[in-house]
């Protein structure tokens, strides 16, 4: 597998260097706790290790407090993993409320200036037409019939034809005011949804430190698990007369079993809120996956509406063609960096991973969010219990109409994932099981 890759200074993007710019600023005034944090825990030292081995309850002892340093290690990481995952999540939630902004305000600028053109092209006819009744206006021409008897047909015939002129004015002049009213109001609606835009552009920054921020303090968090977790299972190794790769393998087999729980299959709650699409906005830059991105479709594809409830009716089972393209391209990516925000070439973040998968086989899962995926599976009936999960699925992270994870199900109790902040795209065993959602999603079928 790749995932002894090391990150290839050629691979950081402009956006990257924001980003770790961003984040030792948001660090610098918001007080996260540095690996030295964690330097409290009273570690076993060498000698205390040859010493305890001298003695079969001291060793005995020992191993079980190396055992309990490693999960102490594993909770803290994963619930600094967990944090930044979610603020992860607010931030692409914010970038879908902003191009939804973003493009409601460009909808509402071009229906306000075609109104606008109709109401300036109203007020136009309609001065037009009063100015040819002021020249020759119904009341007028009664007088002159009234002196001059003997034209009294041509003039009736004229009197007749101001009539329709005034009646014809009438119409015109209200449909005016109407054009003039319809510009107003667009344009009125058009500034709304740019101070909306404005909003969000600042929110979205906010949420992008917050979750740089988070980001930072799950790094140091794994950073410290891994370099503690390497020596207790040395020491481990020694007490034991093993190894250090020996002990890890069997404990983190240990854990994927004692944790395996799949959810039981009951129906999240209904009424979920609609999501959008994301921009690409700065900080960071965000650009849509390369690989053939597939255009939503009509009527559904933003993951809006009840969006909460079961699987529906029966969904189909995946088209195997499109689970291989998209799986074969989410292996391609073992081993590539996770960056918030990423969507390829190199970097990936979970839902930038998943959508760009199934991209590539030309299949629309959603935007660029974790919850957004889930509410397009939700939209069109493709939520499957869990326990009916195949290869191809999206196991998702998360409740209530609010998800902070996604993955690729690839069997076996595993998945592909672009999982955190300092961690490489792997395929892993499934993690947080009381976080699991009991349905998954299935793009194809």
């Amino acid at each position: 597998m790749a995932n002894n890759k090391t990150r290839p200074l050629s691979r950081v993007k402009p956006a990257t260097l924001f980003a770790a710019v961003a984040v030792g600023a948001v660090a610098a005034t918001s007080g996260i706790a540095a690996p030295a944090a964690y330097a409290d825990t009273n570690y076993p030292t060498w000698d205390e290790v040859q010493k305890a081995k001298q003695n079969e309850a001291s060793k005995r002892a020992q191993i079980e407090s190396i055992s309990g340093l490693l999960t102490s290690l594993q909770d803290a990481a994963a619930a600094s993993s967990k944090t930044s995952q979610k603020a992860a999540e607010a931030y692409r939630v914010t970038l879908d409320k902003l191009d939804a902004a973003i493009a409601r305000e460009a909808a509402l600028k071009a229906d306000a200036k075609a109104a606008q053109a109709s109401a300036d092209t109203s007020k136009m006819r309609a001065g037009l037409i009063a100015a040819h009744l002021a020249r020759s206006g119904a009341q007028d021409l009664s007088v002159k019939l009234f002196l001059d008897g003997g034209s009294a047909d041509d003039l009736l015939q004229q009197l007749g034809t101001a009539s329709k002129l005034s009646e014809q004015s009438a119409t015109i002049y209200e449909t005016a005011v109407r054009d003039k009213n319809a510009a107003t109001s667009l344009g009125e609606q058009a500034k709304s949804a740019a101070e909306e835009r404005t909003r969000l552009v600042a929110e979205s920054k906010l949420t992008f430190d917050a979750a740089s921020a988070a980001a930072q303090k799950a790094s140091a968090a794994y950073d410290n698990e891994q370099k503690k977790s390497n020596e207790l299972y040395e020491q481990l190794a020694v007490l034991k007369d093993s190894t250090a790769d020996a002990e890890r393998a069997y404990r983190e087999g240990q854990d994927a079993e004692d944790n395996f729980n799949p959810p039981p299959v009951t129906p999240p709650p209904p009424g979920t809120p609609p999501a959008g699409t994301p921009p690409t906005v700065t900080p960071p830059t965000v650009k849509p996956p390369t690989p053939g991105t597939p255009t939503p479709p009509s009527g559904g594809g933003n993951g809006g509406g009840n969006t909460g409830g079961g699987g529906g009716g029966t969904v189909a089972p995946p088209n195997a063609s499109a689970v291989d393209t998209a799986m074969a391209f989410a292996r391609a990516q073992i081993g590539d960096w996770y960056q918030l925000g990423g969507a390829g070439p190199n970097v990936w973040d979970c839902s930038g991973l998943t959508r760009a998968a199934y991209g590539e086989a030309g299949v629309y899962i959603g935007s660029h969010s974790a919850t957004n995926q889930y509410r397009t599976m939700a939209n069109a009936q493709r939520l499957v219990p869990f326990s009916q999960a195949q290869v191809g699925d999206l196991v998702f992270w998360g409740g209530n109409g609010d998800y902070y994870h996604v993955a690729l199900y690839v069997g076996g109790g595993q998945i592909l994932e672009a999982p955190d902040v300092g961690k490489q795209v792997r395929i892993h065993s499934i993690w947080g099981w009381d976080d699991v959602a009991p349905y998954v999603g299935r793009p194809t079928g």
